[in-house]
């Protein structure tokens, strides 16, 4: 709050002298920045505080809807169906491993050697707990069908990253915000009474898409309404709201056991969406970069109202605006806002082909796209294989949730500490040496695994931080969004692979799938080594800075809580070309973590007053 006036004081900005002179101030010596502008209104108040709530809601959601097919596809006991009054232990062979009658062939008569693949199949508890898997067969030979459910779901998120990214820079943020939460509900409710299973796999497709865009354009938009110094941290506490959306879904999974109930009981809460229209503003810098400064003057009026800040007479404050995208169009090059989606993707694949021409450029881009796939792919897979490893799915889900907390909070010192390269190395050896150990373990106990398989998750949780954090780094300036769109790309690609290993490879042993991501996680360790330290380094802003690697050590300073970088989010619209950096967002989520999302997503990190950085960030 502002100080109270002396009596015959005149109110702030509103002296002729002062304003006058801190407006020549800002003319001679430097563009204007937003990040002025909105310290006029405040950077971190009330009404920014009541927008991250209202955030919270779609992270929630978007986390149990991301997990949901752990406990919607379930696969029950199940056996072939045979005629009436026949024998199942005539009639079914036994499986040599576990002793137990087999699930997919049956006997062609009873004491023949020859099988038969299945005519159809008899679930227990199917009346108690339906689910997909019961419902339409996803068993045996159709097993792949269930792991497509999951598969599909994040190529969903992938593609609508893309597309509501594109709408988000050509219709504002708000609308992107809006139309995405009506898509969200509307399909999460209808896939909820899908009679076919293909209708609901293109359902949950459409929920995947509305959920990448509520999940990533509101981390856009926060990260657009608050100061430089608190973007780090909100890239951060993003990331909470996300993991107990994962700590919620058991408990309404072990309630609800009908999958038809579930989805829709993790559905009918985006209702709370449909206020989005009136209590989320649209972003006021990209309503500057679209010259709407009429609509972008009343947001900071109000945002001024809330966090109880006065405010420049309105004819001085749209001067600031105005003079801020004149720098900022002056900055680009080019006229933003006319430019079509279209040249812009086209720019984007050329920028891409730049990652692989030159051969350290080439070396630090296949590594990160290595990393990235396999951390995503681990991330996700220990959460399927824990829920199948142990007796209580519901305990194994809710532990994975719990367990990504502290691993997010604690990934940001650790890189300060003993520095990128190593700490990447390390967590994923960690997570490698976790789940291999599960192997070891005898079928019969089930703590140890469990236990086991949360250090796993712990450490892989940590790993996709880092790499959030990590890979801004390594980029180049002029490359920067680029690289991590193909970053991006790659974990999508890792995510939709997870379900399949654990799904398809976990009926041959049960210890398979955990080969497979322990041995995944020390390979991307070892390539992780081939990466260069940035802790502590300029960043470069060319490919030749990469290729020289000539970066020299700057002073001592605090590092932030996010990379540094000069990008443009999206780099598809370039509306809001500026001094950009990139934070882990997630899961994000994407991808998740991003993890959604994305998905993990981008940061703005404003570090013109951090010593030995750039001068001269949506």
């Amino acid at each position: 709050m502002s100080a109270p006036l002396r009596p015959g004081a005149a109110p702030p900005f509103q002296s002729s002298r002062c304003c006058q002179r801190r407006s020549v101030t800002m003319d001679q010596k430097a563009p204007v920045k937003f990040e002025q502008i909105l310290s006029l209104v405040g950077d971190a108040g009330r009404w920014q505080f009541v927008i991250f709530l209202w955030s919270v809601v779609g992270a929630m959601l978007c986390a149990s809807h991301n997990m949901s097919s752990i406990f919607i596809g379930a696969v029950p006991e199940h056996r072939c169906w045979l005629p009436a009054g026949a024998n199942p232990e005539l009639w079914l062979p036994r499986d040599n491993a576990s002793g137990k009658l087999e699930s997919c062939r049956r006997l062609v008569a009873p004491g023949a050697n020859s099988t038969l693949p299945c005519d159809g199949w008899v679930y227990t508890d199917v009346e108690q707990a339906p689910t997909i898997v019961s419902e339409w067969d996803l068993v045996c030979e159709r097993r792949w069908l269930l792991s497509t459910v999951q598969a599909s779901y994040m190529f969903g998120i992938f593609c609508g990253a893309l597309i509501t990214g594109v709408i988000s820079d050509q219709f504002g943020r708000k609308l992107a915000v809006c139309g995405s939460g009506v898509a969200f509900l509307v399909s999460g409710v209808a896939a909820a009474f899908a009679q076919s299973y293909a209708a609901f796999v293109v359902l949950r497709f459409v929920l995947a898409m509305a959920g990448a865009g509520v999940f990533g354009c509101m981390f856009i938009l926060l990260l657009e309404l608050v100061g430089p110094r608190w973007r780090a941290l909100i890239g951060l506490v993003y990331q909470v709201p996300f993991a107990f959306g994962v700590m919620a879904l058991p408990g309404v999974a072990y309630a609800l056991r009908n999958w038809r109930h579930l989805q829709l009981a993790i559905s009918v809460p985006a209702v709370l969406m449909m206020l989005f229209w009136w209590v989320v503003p649209e972003s006021p810098r990209w309503l500057i970069m679209q010259g709407r400064l009429d609509e972008a003057l009343a947001v900071l009026r109000g945002a001024a109202r809330r966090n109880r800040r006065p405010l420049p007479g309105d004819a001085q404050l749209r001067q600031l605006m105005e003079q801020f995208r004149a720098a900022e169009m002056q900055l680009a090059g080019t006229e933003l806002a006319a430019r079509s989606p279209l040249r812009s993707c086209a720019a984007g694949v050329c920028e891409m082909t730049h990652l692989l021409r030159t051969p350290r450029m080439r070396r630090i881009s296949l590594s990160c796209f290595y990393n990235w796939l396999i951390v995503s792919m681990i991330y996700y897979g220990v959460s399927f294989d824990s829920a199948k490893l142990s007796s209580s799915p519901y305990l194994a889900i809710f532990l994975a949730g719990l367990v990504e907390v502290p691993a997010c909070l604690l990934s940001v010192p650790l890189i300060n500490w003993i520095g990128r390269r190593f700490s990447m190395v390390g967590t994923h050896l960690f997570t490698g040496a976790a789940i291999l150990c599960i192997m070891a373990v005898p079928v019969a106990l089930e703590w140890p695994k469990l236990v086991l398989g949360m250090c796993g998750k712990f450490s892989a949780s940590a790993a996709f931080g880092i790499a959030y954090l990590y890979t801004a780094e390594l980029f180049p300036t002029t490359l920067r969004n680029a690289g991590f769109g193909a970053s991006s790309t790659c974990a999508r690609v890792g995510s939709m692979s997870a379900p399949y290993i654990v799904d398809l490879l976990g009926p041959v042993h049960w210890a398979v799938p955990s080969c497979v991501f322990g041995l995944c996680a020390v390979t991307a360790a070892l390539v992780a080594l081939m990466l260069p330290e940035t802790n502590g380094r300029r960043l470069p802003e060319t490919v030749a800075d990469v290729e020289r690697d000539g970066r020299e050590p700057v002073p001592a300073v605090a590092l932030p809580l996010a990379p540094i970088g000069d990008e443009s989010w999206p780099a598809r619209g370039r509306q809001t070309r500026s001094r950009l950096a990139h934070a882990d967002a997630p899961r994000a989520p994407s991808d998740g973590p991003g993890r959604h999302v994305t998905h993990r997503a981008h940061a703005l990190i404003d570090h013109s007053d951090r010593k030995g950085y750039r001068q001269p960030m949506s």
